[in-house]
């Protein structure tokens, strides 16, 4: 390989092996260039023999271009490999081909046409199972607005039909030739409009919102975001109802309607009862706003502010229908003929409720007169106010008390009362028994000009009350105290006698038996119950006593022996009777042996008498 003139001219003169190296690597590099461009081999100089190295410079400067061009080859030249490359590319392709320039439609139009027709005449059914989600709720909610206007109508016309006011809309139906049920619903269906939101589908973000003048709100805002939860939650929380859309709610006088479109919907808050016809000014202003908008709400990124033009046209819905003025007779001939009118009202008012606050009062004076312990002098009226005097027992009842229990007001009356104490029989006795102090074992009655008393007391209270008697004022009813029984001599009685039958009794022991023999028990229970009683008649008349239980035993045996068998007998009976309930702490015991025996112990009869308990019963100072 010779090197061209203008590369070795600028190489210039070199050594022969220097030279061959330098030809060899501008054979190597006018190699390569035709790799990279073949249109140089037409016009380089042929190449010799070339150097094994070149095949691999070959390899390490173009063999990633190399295995990049024969997979392209290869995958170019296999059909399914090239169908799956291009449909990676191709609806994008598409949508930007579209987007520039619409001829693709026009191409693609009798393609799409004539595989739909085929298909339809082929199987029927699937274009039906297409549409059946689209046109069924449509044309259901078409039909149920249809009967609900018509079912409005009908109400209404039942409502009216046998009515004065529907005979006058009967005879405007036929001067106007309109049906009846038109005439009703313009008289009766009154309704407004009052809030218009227009809220994006998928984020369920407020678009824009408009207001009529006088309607109040909270932020439009947060009504949009609950509107939006709310139709969330029906959808959710009802089964079938996935692909559902709430239409329509009623909140008291308020109506709220919904109209869904595929990237907004508009809600309607409305005030009193509004016509179907509403829903097509509705649905009528949606499409409207999708026809305009319908790129921007498609690409919704919340930015509101290209939706702001949508202004006037979302205000015009906000509709009124309202009665007209009815003609009605002027002003200044109503007061002329009411004002009389109202005077007599008002007069006869005024007179009927004097009549009645006069029998009020009357009723009233009537009432602390019949009340013991209280005497009327004075009852008028000054003023407006009623005066009352008179004289009033302490023990009366309460002249204001009373007046509340008439329905009276206390402010009204301006009263002066004169304390005196009323010879009444009720109040006479409760001054006696205030002054006695009787305690509640003794009743008190008034029986003629004499106060008796009955029941029982204590002497003290007895003789407390006789001297009391002596000191009444004059005039007082006398009192007599014959039938109350004296409850301190009647104790004192029962006291001795108790004392008396608990020393007579003995309790016997078998010879050598710290116990009692069998045949005592009913001796045993029978002094119990005397001690008991004992303790309590002690305690009422306020004395202390003090029981002692002596043991005893017979002359036989040792006298220390006999000493302590007569204590054991004594303590043995103490504690039989503290297990049938006598309180043991006024019961003293004591031994006295054999030295205090009952009788001569002459025979083994006298000797069994002596072996005994008895009882002796004292008073503590």
């Amino acid at each position: 390989m010779s090197i061209p003139e203008p590369l070795s001219a600028w190489l210039g003169p070199e050594s022969e092996k220097l030279k061959a190296q330098r030809e060899l690597l501008a054979g190597l590099c006018l190699e390569a260039a035709k790799c990279l461009n073949q249109d140089l081999a037409t016009h380089l100089p042929g190449e010799g023999a070339l150097d094994p190295r070149l095949n691999e410079l070959r390899r390490i400067l173009l063999g990633r271009e190399q295995a990049t061009l024969a997979r392209l080859e290869q995958r170019l030249e296999d059909p399914e490999e090239l169908a799956a490359a291009i449909s990676h590319i191709l609806p994008s392709a598409i949508l930007k081909a579209a987007a520039r320039d619409g001829r693709l439609s026009q191409v693609l139009a009798p393609t799409f046409e004539g595989a739909a027709q085929s298909s339809i005449r082929k199987d029927p059914r699937t274009l039906v199972s297409i549409l059946h989600p689209l046109m069924g709720p449509a044309i259901r909610k078409s039909i149920a607005e249809a009967i609900g206007s018509t079912v409005q109508s009908l109400n209404e016309m039942l409502k009216h039909s046998l009515s004065w006011k529907g005979m006058k809309w009967r005879l405007e139906a036929y001067r106007s030739g309109t049906s009846f049920a038109e005439i009703v619903l313009k008289h009766t269906l009154i309704y407004r409009v009052e809030h218009i939101f227009l809220i994006h589908k998928h984020t369920g973000l407020l678009l824009q919102h408009v207001a009529a003048d006088s309607a109040v709100a909270q932020d439009p805002e947060i009504v949009s975001s609950m509107l939006t939860a709310i139709q969330d939650f029906v959808r959710d929380s009802f089964s079938g109802t996935a692909n559902a859309e709430l239409d329509a709610l009623r909140l008291g006088e308020l109506v709220v309607w919904c109209e869904q479109g595929p990237y907004a919907f508009l809600v309607a808050v409305i005030r009193g009862n509004p016509p179907e016809a509403l829903h097509d000014v509705l649905g009528n202003a949606l499409s409207t706003v999708h026809a305009e908008q319908g790129q921007a709400l498609a690409g919704f990124d919340g930015d509101t502010a290209v939706f702001r033009a949508l202004q006037e046209q979302l205000a015009d819905c906000l509709k009124v229908q309202a009665k007209p003025p009815a003609q009605g007779t002027s002003p200044a001939l109503w007061v002329l003929f009411l004002l009389p009118v109202a005077l007599v009202l008002f007069g006869g008012y005024w007179l009927y409720q004097r009549y009645q606050d006069d029998r009020q009062w009357a009723a009233y004076s009537e009432r602390l007169q019949a009340e013991p312990g209280i005497i009327v002098t004075g009852f008028e009226r000054r003023n407006g106010t009623w005066h009352l005097t008179g004289l009033r027992d302490p023990l009366a009842a309460d002249p204001e008390a009373l007046m509340v229990e008439a329905k009276l007001i206390p402010a009204r009356v301006s009263a002066r009362w004169e304390p005196y104490q009323a010879l009444h029989p009720a109040f006479v006795l409760k001054r006696i028994a205030a002054i006695l102090g009787p305690p509640s074992s003794v009743a008190l009655a008034l029986e003629g000009d004499t106060i008796r008393a009955h029941g029982s007391a204590p002497h003290a209270w007895i003789e407390q009350a006789r001297r009391l008697g002596r000191t009444l004022p004059p005039g007082s009813p006398a009192l007599d105290l014959g039938s109350v029984k004296d409850i301190n001599h009647l104790e004192q009685r029962e006291f001795d006698r108790l004392r008396k039958a608990i020393a007579s009794t003995l309790i016997h022991f078998a010879r050598d038996d710290p116990l009692p023999a069998p045949d005592q028990e009913a001796a045993i229970d029978a002094v119990a119950s005397e001690l008991r009683e004992l303790r309590v008649l002690a305690q009422l008349l306020g004395l202390t006593a003090r029981v002692t239980i002596v043991g005893h035993a017979d002359s036989t045996g040792k006298s220390r022996a006999n000493l302590a068998l007569s204590m054991g007998r004594a303590e043995a009976v103490r504690s039989l009777l503290g297990a049938k309930g006598v309180d043991t702490d006024f019961v003293f015991i004591r031994a006295a042996g054999p030295l205090e025996p009952l009788q001569a112990e002459a025979s083994d009869t006298d000797r069994a008498r002596n072996r005994r308990v008895s009882f002796t019963v004292g008073l503590v100072e």
